[in-house]
């Protein structure tokens, strides 16, 4: 009876909250800066690592929707000195070095954020389809990532294979 009851509360406490799970679903389509701050208040309520992967995630995002370069600098360097904090307490996270690859391939390349692409790359196309995610999420991963403007021929082909394994 204390077995069952660990895997109860062993399986029901690493279920993410509803707010990470709704930034999730709308990741990377945020469409303001509006937006994002309303997702980062929410997710600030949540301690758990992805909570943090995406309070980064919107700090990058609003660096597009705003027009003062300095504002766009100050919001990229917030959003990567917290993704990489995170990412360095939890390296094998999938979700967190996805929300990485995607920053890095998309950021300009000026800014010099693009060390972790193929790294990132390597974890999420070995691990990905045997992970725990459930294969929607799996699916929009891959999904994100193939629509990544300057992926490479060699990318597309290993993406498009795992797209099939799922």
């Amino acid at each position: 009876m204390k077995i069952l009851l660990f895997l109860f509360i062993s399986v029901f406490s690493f279920k993410t909250s509803p707010v990470v799970e709704e930034v999730r679903n709308q990741f990377p389509e945020i469409s303001s800066e509006e937006q994002a701050d309303n997702f980062i208040e929410q997710l600030t309520k949540d301690a758990s690592a992805e909570a943090k992967s995406y309070i980064a995630a919107m700090n990058f995002m609003k660096s597009r929707f705003v027009k003062n370069p300095f504002t766009k600098l100050k919001y990229f360097k917030i959003g990567k000195k917290e993704l990489d904090a995170v990412i360095l307490n939890n390296p094998k996270n999938i979700e967190m070095r996805y929300i990485r690859y995607l920053m890095q391939k998309q950021i300009p390349g000026f800014l010099n954020y693009s060390d972790n692409i193929e790294e990132d790359f390597k974890l999420l196309s070995t691990q990905l389809v045997e992970s725990n995610y459930n294969n929607t999420f799996k699916l929009k991963i891959i999904n994100n990532m193939l629509l990544v403007s300057n992926l490479t021929d060699n990318e597309k082909e290993i993406l498009t294979k795992l797209e099939t394994n799922i």
